[in-house]
């Protein structure tokens, strides 16, 4: 199965949760900002990324958003960007 690229970005409430999240994506993917994530992604780990931030999360507080990208990613300014397909862009 193809893995596609998503932007994932978070809202955490509480800092304990928040770091074990981030923990958590940096085994998906690579931090680009703060709170957002560029992951690449097949749907089985894609479904397991999911499951296993539902049980770090607090789903009354706190939010996990993961955006599929499709075409070339644009960078304007400094900070990191990882290894990417040039076949995506956030749209």
């Amino acid at each position: 199965m193809p893995k596609r690229l998503y932007a994932v970005a978070y809202d955490v409430a509480d800092d304990t949760r928040r770091v074990k999240l981030a923990n958590l994506l940096k085994s998906y993917g690579e931090r680009v900002q703060l709170s957002v994530f560029e992951c690449y992604l097949d749907e089985e780990l894609l479904q397991d990324l999911k499951a296993r931030a539902r049980r770090v999360l607090d789903l009354g507080q706190d939010a996990l958003r993961l955006y599929p990208v499709r075409g070339e990613v644009e960078v304007l300014g400094g900070g990191p960007l990882g290894a990417q397909d040039p076949s995506f862009v956030v749209v």
